[in-house]
């Protein structure tokens, strides 16, 4: 047992040295093996915020804290399909609000027109989808809960081939000013 606790100490102290000097490790793996017409699922997590899973790599994920009281926000993630097979993201569930949509933001001279893409938006192979300020995004309308500076909320992107990808998504009051990058190091 105490063989055990010192190894366990160690190889803590040991990520939380890399994670410190820019080195990448591993936060979360998952891997299910193919057989007998099991699909093959492989999920990774860097401490970074790169999430790997179903052949999509997504980073630079964030939400924005609510503003005032004003009732909605928005949600930012970048999706590189790093597989071989198009995908397309077709929703985004989140418990913090009554209604996700997946909205683009187009300029009518000075004016900002956001309407809803209810087909959502492909990513075809080797190509990189970005939601972010000023642009496409996720819009969290009718929050539940007012997400501030620091937090942390649970997304649920739900992709036609990768299916339901979760993530764990910083709130910040600038997001994506380097969003995937933790803060505290």
């Amino acid at each position: 047992m105490r063989k055990f606790i010192v190894l366990s100490v160690a190889a803590l102290s040991l990520g939380a040295l890399a994670a410190c000097d820019g080195g990448h490790s591993t936060a979360e793996v998952k891997t299910e093996t193919e057989s007998h017409g099991v699909t093959t699922v492989k999920t990774k997590t860097d401490v970074d915020g790169v999430k790997t899973e179903s052949g999509l790599e997504l980073s630079h994920y964030a939400v924005r804290a609510a503003l005032g009281q004003n009732p909605n926000t928005g949600g930012y993630v970048t999706v590189k399909n790093i597989g071989k097979d198009d995908d397309r993201l077709v929703s985004v569930a989140c418990d913090c609000a009554e209604k996700v949509e997946l909205h683009t933001m187009k300029m009518d001279g000075d004016k900002m027109m956001m309407s809803p893409v209810p087909e959502g938006f492909e990513v075809k192979a080797g190509q990189t989808l970005e939601l972010k300020p000023g642009g496409n995004h996720i819009m969290l309308m009718g929050l539940k809960t007012r997400p501030a500076d620091g937090e942390t909320l649970s997304l649920t992107l739900n992709f036609a081939k990768a299916g339901a990808v979760k993530i764990e998504a910083p709130v910040s009051n600038a997001p994506l000013s380097d969003a995937a990058k933790h803060s505290g190091h």
